[in-house]
């Protein structure tokens, strides 16, 4: 089944109700013909309709999770990793920094990431606001569980988010109780992983908890001119928590967590070069021993040549790296009351990295271009939640303030000359938000929601753009030229919004619940930072979401099975998009806004076939199109080339991943002296538009095209899209010792070891470069738990 653009809601409707059909006699039947089964499943707890616990099963939104343990079972090690078995969700590194995340969910993305541009699919750690993707790909240490909302969240969150929102839980300190882990991995490219957690109950109402993880690993891509290995990484990550409760019914949680990464790039591999001829013929990528280069890179994504800086005036002469730290300080105050409970959650977080990164991915002089960022949020939110008349009516009530500064600045060398193109910002932004949602019981199995929310957003940005001498902070000239060095222009705007959601559920019976919901989400406008040509500083509108869903969920076999499957139909108006423009060579990128719309079905089952036996899987169709899109290209001749107006209306969506699927399979058995714990699993999504492309590839750059020759335009179009890919994950582990209290585990990622392009960037007609996902990996982890 594909989705087209003639799919309707009709036919989404009509997929759900079939759906509800079958399994209400499914589950019917199951009822008259089975005796009760002991069965519990992983009732995972998440969040529900008014932020109050509940099951999944009772909870009217499209919402997937992970418990801690499905997490170790499934490899997901890493926070890009739960998006590839998540429907509907798809995670890609960042263009500009390894450390950094871009969240595609229902036609939806942040497909840039710099500080002035927010997320479309909110992150939050205990509860707290994550404003940058920066160092946000971390391990999962510690992790009590995740859980993915789809659709538009705000009114029951800190921030405002037009897609979804992934919420991190970690651990909290438990009261009376002295115990922890320890584990120790080894693996393929020589990885060392320790990883130690401890948790010291003090007292009845005293209690701390500390996590420590480190890791060290070779690289495993292979510079084809130097041998030198890159992409080995070393990482360390600790949190401390301490619990405290003065009172029966106050708690205060106190937390810091700290992170550190160094990594040995990230290196590109080139798929075109295409210098103009301003730079002279020798820079073109295939003649000579370019040539030899390229028949040595087809085939194998783990060959790169990387240029040596020592070259380019200015480069930092580490070569390509990567080093990014964060700091995140929360302090929350829990107080139990007669109506339920009020959180205070006040949180600080602080981002410092540095790069440098060969775009191109060729072993000529390219594409150079570094980054720093020094970025603070401090943030702060009051909420409410309880029940009222006899308990038929549950709400929750928030006031929330953000507040964010600091710099983001990125560098760009063209060919190597010894000026660089500068682009800075320096942010103060401030964000206010009021939020409340009621969910009503009219009876015994009917319910109805509605929230409101309204957020305002002031932004302040000053920038710097221009061209500096060798990398320094020496300005040689601004852009726009009009612009007095040293090149400051100052810009702010205030967005607000009223958003909203209302919805209705429905218990069919005690194991099927059908609901309906319609949203507004609202995504904040962002002020211009990479732009250079472009006399005026035009912000990008805000991005507005109306989404209608539809679901049903159900548990069939006294509970040892459940389906799940919603359909959902959305509008933007003001969609994001942040192209790479380069007209003669001058890189900048652009925030422009489109209108799209998406339809999609997600669904998700699990099925325990015998005790201790269990099947389960999930899919999504998405299907996306622009309805408008008055965007910008580059035109003209090369050497007076210029940014116009051009309607990409026809253009894809790149980074949007239209199929997926993943399959697997746990069993967990006594074995009497052992225990044995085995799961599989396998993830596929379709093809993926890797950037968006000129309509006429090889016509003329006076009507929009790149001005390549048809051989040329051959090469670019099979790079626009990366080929389907399946990640196929294992672990088989045995626990042993009077508790079993002792594991050992082997343990393998992509198992079949498919790599495809995951970012690729098309820079006007000059170059392809692009970076793969991972190759296979394997390894043993021996842990201890006390």
């Amino acid at each position: 089944m594909i989705l087209n653009h003639k799919f309707d809601s009709a036919r989404v409707l009509a997929t759900v109700s079939l759906a509800a059909l079958a399994l209400s006699s499914t589950s019917a039947n199951a009822q008259d013909t089975e005796e009760k089964s002991s069965y519990d499943g992983d009732a995972i707890v998440v969040i529900g309709v008014t932020k109050q616990d509940a099951a999944i099963q009772d909870t009217p939104i499209a919402i997937t999770a992970f418990s801690g343990e499905k997490l170790t079972e499934q490899g997901i090690g890493k926070v890009d990793e739960i998006a590839t078995f998540t429907p509907g969700f798809n995670i890609r590194g960042a263009g500009n920094n390894p450390t950094a995340l871009t969240f595609a969910m229902r036609g939806q993305i942040q497909n840039d990431n710099i500080a002035t541009l927010e997320p479309s699919v909110g992150t939050y750690i205990d509860e707290m606001y994550i404003a940058r993707a920066y160092g946000l790909n971390t391990e999962l240490v510690d992790v009590e569980n995740v859980q993915v909302l789809k659709g538009p969240q705000g009114t029951l969150f800190g921030r405002n988010t037009s897609a979804g929102a992934v919420l991190i839980k970690t651990a909290d300190p438990r009261y009376d109780e002295i115990s922890g882990k320890i584990s120790a991995t080894y693996g393929r490219f020589d990885e060392r992983t320790g990883q130690a957690v401890l948790n010291l109950g003090l007292a009845d109402n005293v209690a701390i908890r500390g996590a420590l993880y480190y890791q060290k690993r070779d690289g495993y891509k292979t510079d084809i001119n130097t041998g030198e290995k890159y992409e080995g990484r070393e990482t360390i990550n600790g949190r401390v928590k301490l619990g405290w409760m003065p009172t029966d019914n106050l708690e205060i949680i106190l937390s810091g967590e700290w992170y550190d990464t160094d990594i040995d790039g990230p290196v590109r591999q080139n798929l075109f070069f295409n210098a103009p001829a301003a730079f002279g013929p020798a820079k073109a990528f295939l003649d000579g021993v370019a040539a030899d280069e390229r028949a040595r890179f087809d085939g194998n994504p783990n060959l790169v040549a990387v240029t040596s800086p020592s070259l380019v005036a200015g480069a930092d002469p580490r070569g390509a790296f990567n080093e990014t730290k964060t700091q995140t300080y929360m302090a929350k105050f829990i107080l139990e009351t007669s109506f339920g409970e009020v959180r205070w959650i006040n949180g600080y977080r602080g981002i410092q990295s540095e790069n440098l990164i060969d775009l191109d991915g060729s072993s000529v002089v390219g594409h150079f271009t570094g980054g720093t960022q020094d970025l603070k949020q401090y943030s702060t939110e009051m909420q409410a939640t309880g029940m009222a008349f006899d308990d038929r009516l549950n709400f929750a009530a928030g006031l929330t303030y953000f507040r964010e500064t600091g710099f983001d600045q990125s560098r760009s060398n063209l060919f190597g000359p010894n000026i660089w193109s500068n682009f800075s910002g320096t942010i103060d932004n401030d964000s206010y938000g009021m939020y409340g949602q009621v969910n009503y019981e009219l009876t015994d199995r009917l319910r109805v929601t509605g929230g409101l929310r309204y957020s305002i957003d002031d932004r302040r940005l000053t920038t710097q753009s221009g061209n500096v001498l060798e990398n320094t902070d020496t300005f040689v000239s601004c852009s726009p030229a009009t612009v007095a060095i040293p090149c400051l222009r100052r810009d702010q705007e205030t967005f607000t919004n009223l958003s909203y959601t209302a919805g209705i559920d429905f218990d069919v019976s005690d194991d099927i619940m059908i609901y309906a919901k319609h949203s507004k989400g609202y995504r904040s406008g962002a002020l211009q930072l990479r732009t250079l040509t472009l006399s005026d500083s035009i912000p990008s509108q805000p991005e507005i979401v109306y989404e209608q869903e539809v679901g049903i969920k159900t548990t069939f076999f006294n509970g040892r099975g459940s389906f799940n499957i919603a359909g959902y139909h959305n509008k933007v108006k003001g969609a994001q998009r942040t192209p790479v423009l380069a007209p003669d060579g001058l890189s900048q990128t652009v925030i422009e806004n489109a209108d799209t719309e998406t339809w999609g079905v997600e669904a998700d089952a699990s099925f325990e076939v015998a005790d201790g036996f269990t099947v389960f899987a999930s899919g999504a169709l998405t299907d996306p199109k622009y309805t408008r899109y008055e965007g910008r290209a580059v035109s003209g001749p090369s050497g007076s080339q210029v940014i116009v107006p051009v309607d990409k209306t026809d253009y894809r969506f790149a980074g949007i991943v239209e199929e997926q699927f993943s399959v697997g399979a746990s069993y967990s058995r006594d074995l009497g002296s052992v225990g044995l714990d085995a799961n599989v699993v396998y993830a596929w999504q379709g093809k993926m538009p890797q950037f968006e492309i000129p309509p006429y590839l090889y016509g003329s750059t006076e009507i929009g095209g790149l001005g390549l020759t048809p051989e040329q335009a051959a090469i670019v179009e099979a790079a626009a899209d990366s080929d389907s890919l399946g990640i196929l994950n294992a672990r088989l582990a045995l626990s042993f010792g009077p508790e079993r209290n002792y594991e050992l585990a082997l343990w393998g990622k992509n198992l079949t070891n498919d790599q495809e392009q995951q970012y690729t960037l098309l820079l006007s007609n000059i170059y392809i470069g692009t970076s793969y996902n991972e190759p296979r990996s394997y390894g043993v982890t021996a842990s201890m738990k006390f």
